[in-house]
């Protein structure tokens, strides 16, 4: 490292940027601007120069960057704003470039309420966004503020409708993606095919999209006898300008930025070090903004990189040969050299992988081998095909364009022979950060060792016991049950142990793909694989459209969970439904039961007893699924929406059996008609959940209820307001912890 002061400056420069953030100092870290007091943001007047925009069939996002908020005759920077605006309220005259004021809500970036969720606040305020506006009326002030903007969004329109001239329409998605970075048509199944092949980086816009791109470029300068000094140049602003078109990404301008340096060291003749060029762009990217330092993108990137500068050399050193070596000798070097980048860069990112995404693909590593040599044509094809179709020679362009066509089918082939595999995807979930500090700790130890030659035979033994250690799960890292937060819905999570659970519910009315965007990720992020069942408590869609989601997605295989079971109630108001909803779990593979009052299953040390309806012919809500849950000494009761007659069945049932709980979840998400006092004053829990959405149209919780909670609970938690709440069973006691809040609230005496 003396010989790379550059290398020891990036990570005194990164250490000090974390150092800060933890000091809490404005700016280095993701506690929400600070406005002027006595703003109103339900009003807010934006105004700035539209960067970005995104059209949809219903609605139109728009980035503005350089924003102030404008109130009292006073402007207020507030760095970049998305805002989203229904399509019939946007001025269809509307382009980048344009100087522009929106009315509607100002809104703070959102964190994460569960577990595994995505992170909007770090991935946005890492590129500069710190708002949300949801717009009610747009003006335009005027037209072309900034003439850059608007060529650069005219020139992306062109390069589209090139693309769309010269391939299939079933591989415009792809091709926009690949080269613009435009994933909103991407085919969702072809996103999924890539994934799970583990190579989900031909999808974004890359250093390898940069360094064809400009390396390419400078070598046909070259031919032309363009001096180096000026094709380099040309080159390195065409990758700047490229960068810019496809939104700035972290490993673009890496790459952007280390083709520089390299540009430079041979004009100057000086050495290229290929790790000290990162550092720079490193140092300089974190200078532009400190929070790309969490953020996954530019961590994957740089990760990489250190793969194959680092661990590469040490684990797979290079021996001196210079003899001529035959076709097929360089061909076996090739390939030999792709599969040792491949498993550093593997050990590199292992666990960024897991920590970001949750699970891994087994054979990625086998069929990058295939990609990496192939990406380049692919690249280069689909490049100089739709720059043709931009340029209207379309014949020639769709013949250009072949190669890249016939990769991208052979790509999908692989990917669906994959799908089909059991393994293909390996769940690992999301390790807890000091486990991966302690991994890397681990590795630059065993680089040490590697090395000097030292503890030699012990290597790869201590490097999969490190690997262990991130997957693996410690006692109190476990958690016996998890109430999710859905918004308006319901969703509990009984963990049976590290890799397996029961499910109560899985729905909601006030967030879109609920199923895919929370109940998925939290479930990756735990580790589970098998869920052994799914108990619908009724078919009201704030219960059921997360749990659809996850049936099309295991029939389909698009994600390697299985469901064994779908514990449905009979229901006459509801039957059709019902028989939707079995088919649908026939389909992905589930057992179907059928249960009532009575029922009881067990797991482990896990017991569900069934309490309600006993009848079938009740209203939906009146006939929900009611349970007894038991884990060791912990009782919990679980009952959907119950009301009315379902809940005077119940009260009958609880009151003949005479037993407390240690934890109540509240009926219909706190509506003032369920959970009677009566009710209550049978079974004194020590602790309520209620699970409903922010600012619902419903009003719950009702102010009734919580008055009648309050009488009988000694802490209630709303899911609103705590997210995430966990509940952990302890030998005399019982833990029950919200994420938002980040309260730990510990129960004596688990014996109700």
């Amino acid at each position: 490292m003396s010989k790379r002061p550059l290398c020891v400056a990036a990570l005194l420069w990164a250490a000090l940027l974390w150092l800060l953030g933890q000091m809490q100092v404005s700016g280095f870290t993701f506690q929400p601007p600070k406005l002027p007091l006595k703003i109103s943001l339900e009003k807010a007047i934006v105004s700035g120069e539209i960067y970005k925009k995104e059209e949809y069939n219903l609605y139109t996002n728009l980035y503005i960057k350089k924003a102030n908020l404008n109130t009292n005759s006073k402007k207020y920077s507030i760095d970049n704003v998305k805002i989203h605006i229904e399509k019939k309220r946007c001025n269809s005259l509307l382009e980048c470039g344009d100087y522009v004021t929106v009315k509607g809500m100002l809104k703070e970036i959102p964190i994460p309420t569960n577990l595994g969720q995505f992170n909007e606040r770090v991935h946005y305020y890492a590129r500069g966004v710190k708002w949300y506006q949801e717009g009610n009326a747009i003006k335009i002030l005027e037209k072309g503020f900034n003439p850059f903007l608007k060529w650069q969004d005219m020139f992306k329109e062109m390069w589209k409708n090139g693309i769309s001239a010269v391939v299939p329409e079933e591989t415009v998605g792809f091709f926009e993606s690949l080269l613009l970075g435009e994933k909103k048509n991407l085919d969702k199944n072809q996103k999924i095919l890539f994934q799970i092949m583990g190579c989900s980086h031909i999808l974004a816009i890359s250093g390898l999209h940069l360094v064809i791109i400009g390396g390419g470029l400078l070598k046909i300068l070259r031919k032309f006898s363009i001096p180096f000094g000026i094709a380099g140049s040309i080159s390195g602003i065409i990758m700047i300008l490229y960068g810019e078109l496809t939104g700035n990404g972290a490993s673009v301008m890496r790459a952007a930025i280390m083709f520089l340096v390299w540009i430079g060291a041979l004009m100057w003749k000086r050495t290229y070090d290929f790790l000290s060029s990162s550092a720079l762009a490193c140092i300089l990217l974190l200078m532009k903004s400190p929070l790309y330092l969490y953020d996954s993108s530019f961590l994957l990137s740089f990760g990489a990189i250190l793969g194959l500068g680092i661990i590469q050399p040490v684990l797979f050193p290079k021996s001196v040969r210079k003899r001529k070596k035959t076709f097929y000798q360089k061909g076996k070097k090739f390939f030999l050299e792709g599969i040792k980048g491949g498993i550093a860069i593997w050990v590199t990112l292992l666990p960024l992988m897991m920590y970001f995404f949750y699970e891994i693909s087994i054979l990625g590593v086998i069929v990058n081998l295939l990609v990496l040599p192939t990406a380049g044509i692919l690249l280069i094809s689909a490049c100089v095909g739709s720059i043709l179709g931009v340029c209207q020679i379309i014949a020639l362009g769709k013949i250009i364009v072949i190669p890249a066509i016939f990769i991208l089918k052979i790509y999908l082939c692989i990917g669906k022979m994959i799908q089909k595999l059991p393994f293909a995807l390996w769940i690992t979930g999301k390790p807890m950060l000091w486990k991966c500090v302690c991994y890397y700790m681990i590795l630059f130890l065993l680089l040490w060792i590697k090395i000097h030659k030292a503890w030699r035979k012990s290597f790869y033994g201590i490097l999969v016991a490190s690997i262990f250690l991130l997957s693996g799960k410690f006692p109190w890292e476990r958690r016996d049950v998890t109430f999710l937060d859905v918004g308006q819905g319901d969703c509990a999570c009984i963990h049976l142990n590290d890799s397996s659970c029961f499910l109560i519910d899985g729905g909601s009315s006030s967030v879109a793909n609920v199923g895919m965007y929370r109940i998925l990720p939290f479930l990756k992020a735990v580790g589970i694989r098998n869920i052994k069942g799914i108990f619908v408590s009724h078919t009201d869609l704030d219960h059921i459209s997360g749990i659809q989601e996850l049936l099309e997605s295991v029939e389909k295989k698009e994600i390697s969970m299985q469901i064994e079971t779908l514990f449905l109630s009979e229901c006459e108001a509801t039957k059709d439904k019902l028989k939707e909803l079995e088919k649908m779990g026939k389909k992905a593979g589930c057992k179907v039961v059928y249960i009532k009052k009575g029922t009881k299953i067990r797991e482990k040390n896990v017991q569900l007893e069934c309490l309600a309806p006993n009848r079938k012919d009740l209203e939906c809500n009146e006939s929900s699924q009611a349970f007894r849950m038991t884990k060791g000494r912990l009782k919990v009761l679980f009952t959907g929406d119950i009301e009315g007659e379902g809940e005077k069945e119940l009260f009958l049932e609880l009151k003949m059996r005479g037993e407390m709980y240690n934890v109540l979840k509240v009926a219909h998400h706190g509506s003032k008609n369920s959970t009677k006092e009566e009710l209550l004053e049978i079974i004194n829990p020590q602790a309520s959940v209620i699970s409903c959405g922010e600012d619902n149209s419903y009003g719950h919780p009702h102010k009734e209820l919580m008055e009648r909670l309050k009488m009988h609970t000694k802490k209630i938690f709303l899911t609103m307001e705590e997210g995430e709440i966990q509940l952990v069973e302890r030998k005399k006691s019982f833990l029950m912890e919200s994420r938002m809040g980040k309260k730990r609230y510990l129960f004596t005496g688990n014996e109700p």
